[in-house]
C-alpha cells in the first residue's frame, strides 16, 4: 500500500471525518462568530449604562433610529438595482460566446480590487458636487447633491460584482439542455429561460441578495470618505458612519461607548431578522410566475430586443460601475503633481498582499469543508443553525465589527498580541463567510447522487469530492476566493480597530486623504489597482490550470 493510499484510508474513516467536522465547527464558532458578536455581551454587562445614556435620551434615540432607517433603505434599493441589472450581465457571461469575454469577465471584478476608501473618493469626485478645494476634473459630472443618492450610487459600485458573480457561478452549473429542450417544444428563449432556468438558481439568488444587502449595510470607510468629499453632506449619517463617528469621538469621550454599543447591537439584531425573513421569502415564493405570454416573449427573444438588453447591461457596467471606480485616474492626470515618499507605500502594499494571501488560504482550507457540512450533513438542525450564523459577520458594519474584534482580542489571554496575527484573525472573521456562502450555494445546486455513484464505484470521500464535486463548484470557489482576497486587501476600518498603527496599503491611502495629499493618494490607489488586477489574473490562471489538471 502506497503512502498516499494510507493517508486516504485514514482521512476516509468515519471517526476521522467526525473529528474533522467538529474541528471545523469549533474554528468557525471560536474564531469567526464569537469575536464578531462579542459586543452583544455588553447588553448583559452594562445594561444600566445603556438605559441611562441611550434609552432615556430622546434626541439620541432619534439620531440612532434615523441613521439605521437610512442604512436599511439604501441596502434595499441597492440590492434591487443590483439584481435587475446584474442578471442580464451574468446571463451574457455564461450563456454567450463573444470576443473579449475573458477581458469583460475580469473587468467585473475590478471594483473589488479598489480599497473602499479610494472607491468612495473616486465615486464622489465623479458623481457629486464637491468643494473647490478638491479641484475635481472639469469633465466630472458633479450632478449629485443628495447625500443619500451618492451613497446609493457608491454602494452599487462595490456590491454589483457580488451579485453578478453569485448569479453567474450558479448559472454555470445549470445544464443548458433544459432550455434547449423547452425551445424545441415551441417555447421562446425568454420563456424557456424564465420558466425553466430561473427557478433552478434560487440558491444563487439568495447568495447574491445576502452578499449585496449585507455589503451595503456594513460599508463604513468608503461611505465616510464619499460624504467627506461631497459638499454640504454634513448631518447625514447611516448606521455604520454614525458608529464610525462616535467611535472616533469615544477616544476622548468614553461616555459615548454605551451609544456606540447600542447602535451596533441594534443593527446586528434587525439585520439578522430581516435577512432570515428575506431568505424564507426568496426560497418559498415562486419566481418567476408560471404564466406565459407567448407572443410578447417571442418578440422580446429575437431581433433587436436581446441586443438592446446586452447593450444596456454593458452601458450600466461602464457608466455606473467602472467609470466611478476608476475616475481617480483622470483626477491624477489633471491634478497638480506633488512629491512624496513611496518607500512606505510599497512596504505596506507587500504587507497587505501577504495578509490577504494568508487570509484567503485559511478561508479556503476551513470554509470549503464547512460549506460541504452545511449542505450535505445529515444533522439538518445543526447545519441550519450554521447556515444562519455564517451570515452574521457579513451584516455587521465593519466599524462595529472592528470594535467587537478589538475588544475580544484584547480581553482574551490565549492568542499572543502580535499585530500581524491579530490582523489575519480579524480579516478571517469577515472574509470567511464569503467563501462559505458561495461554495454552499453551488453545492446546493448539485445532485448528491453524483457523489453517491462515485462512492458505490469504490471512490473514497475525498476522491469523490476531488473528481466529481470540485470540477462542478470550482467557479464558485474562484468567486469566493476573489471576494475574500479583495475584501481583505481593501479593508480599512476593522484593521485600524484591531491594530491602530497597522501598516496596510488601504490605511496608508486613508492617511494620505486625511492629510489632504490627494495627488499622492490617487497615485497610490492606481498602483494598488494595477497590482491587484495582475494578482486576480494570476489567480484565475492558476485556478483554471489546476482545474484542467484534475
Amino acid at each position: 500500500m502506497s503512502y498516499i493510499d494510507t493517508i486516504l484510508n485514514i482521512i476516509s474513516k468515519k471517526s476521522f471525518r467526525k473529528g474533522w467536522n467538529a474541528f471545523i465547527i469549533f474554528f468557525f464558532l471560536v474564531f469567526v462568530i464569537l469575536p464578531t458578536v462579542y459586543i452583544l455581551s455588553y447588553v448583559f454587562t452594562h445594561w444600566s449604562a445603556i438605559e441611562t445614556n441611550v434609552l432615556s435620551d430622546r434626541e439620541t434615540i432619534n439620531i440612532i433610529l434615523s441613521s439605521i432607517a437610512a442604512s436599511f433603505e439604501i441596502a434595499t434599493i441597492v440590492t434591487v438595482v443590483d439584481f435587475i441589472v446584474g442578471l442580464p450581465l451574468a446571463w451574457l457571461l455564461v450563456r454567450k460566446e463573444f470576443r473579449g469575454k475573458r477581458f469583460l469577465d475580469t473587468l467585473i471584478d475590478m471594483p473589488l480590487a479598489v480599497p473602499t476608501a479610494a472607491l468612495g473618493f473616486s465615486s464622489a469626485i465623479f458623481w457629486a458636487t464637491t468643494p473647490p478645494s478638491i479641484e475635481a476634473p472639469p469633465f466630472a459630472l458633479g450632478a449629485v447633491s443628495s447625500p443619500m443618492l451618492l451613497v446609493i450610487l457608491l454602494h452599487i459600485v462595490f456590491s454589483y460584482p457580488y451579485m453578478v458573480r453569485s448569479l453567474a457561478a450558479i448559472l454555470e452549473q445549470i445544464d443548458v439542455t433544459y432550455e434547449i429542450a423547452g425551445q424545441t417544444l415551441g417555447a421562446s428563449k425568454l420563456t424557456a429561460a424564465r420558466t425553466i432556468t430561473l427557478p433552478l438558481f434560487r440558491a444563487g439568488l439568495v447568495t447574491g441578495i445576502i452578499l449585496c444587502f449585507s455589503r451595503s449595510l456594513s460599508e463604513t470607510g468608503g461611505t465616510m470618505i464619499a460624504l467627506a468629499t461631497m459638499a454640504n453632506a454634513a448631518g447625514f449619517n447611516t448606521g455604520p458612519t454614525l458608529i464610525g463617528e462616535w467611535k472616533k469621538l469615544s477616544v476622548t469621550h468614553p461616555e459615548l461607548i454605551p451609544q456606540l454599543s447600542f447602535v451596533s447591537i441594534l443593527l446586528i439584531i434587525i439585520a439578522l431578522i430581516l435577512l432570515a425573513i428575506l431568505k424564507v421569502i426568496v426560497m418559498k415564493v415562486r419566481l418567476p410566475f408560471g404564466k406565459v405570454w407567448p407572443r410578447p416573449e417571442k418578440i422580446l427573444s429575437r431581433g433587436f430586443a436581446p441586443k438592446l438588453k446586452d447593450a444596456l447591461s454593458l452601458i450600466f457596467l461602464l457608466f455606473f460601475v467602472l467609470l466611478p471606480s476608476f475616475f481617480i485616474f483622470s483626477y491624477v492626470a489633471t491634478a497638480s503633481p506633488s512629491g512624496g515618499d513611496w518607500g512606505g507605500f510599497w512596504s505596506s502594499l507587500f504587507y497587505s498582499f501577504g495578509i490577504a494571501f494568508v487570509v484567503t488560504l485559511i478561508d479556503l482550507s476551513f470554509g470549503i469543508p464547512l460549506a460541504f457540512f452545511i449542505v450535505r450533513s445529515e444533522s439538518r438542525k445543526i447545519s441550519s443553525v450554521l447556515d444562519v450564523l455564517v451570515n452574521v459577520p457579513l451584516i455587521v458594519p465593519t466599524a462595529a465589527l472592528g470594535f467587537s474584534l478589538g475588544q475580544f482580542y484584547s480581553d482574551q489571554p490565549f492568542i499572543p498580541a502580535v499585530p500581524t496575527l491579530l490582523i489575519i484573525m480579524a480579516h478571517v472573521a469577515f472574509t470567511y463567510p464569503l467563501v462559505v456562502r458561495n461554495v454552499a450555494g453551488a453545492i446546493e445546486e448539485i445532485d448528491p447522487s453524483y457523489e453517491e455513484t462515485a462512492r458505490t464505484l469504490g471512490a473514497k470521500p475525498i476522491q469523490a469530492f476531488r473528481r466529481v464535486l470540485y470540477p462542478m463548484i470550482k467557479s464558485s470557489i474562484l468567486a469566493g476566493s476573489i471576494m475574500a482576497f479583495t475584501r481583505s486587501l481593501g479593508e480599512t476600518g476593522a484593521t485600524q480597530a484591531v491594530v491602530s498603527e497597522a501598516l496596510t496599503a488601504p490605511v496608508y491611502i486613508v492617511e494620505l486623504v486625511k492629510g489632504q495629499e490627494y495627488y499622492l493618494a490617487g497615485l497610490a490607489c492606481i498602483a494598488l489597482i494595477s497590482v491587484s488586477y495582475a494578482a486576480m489574473l494570476l489567480l484565475r490562471y492558476l485556478t483554471r490550470k489546476k482545474g484542467r489538471s484534475v
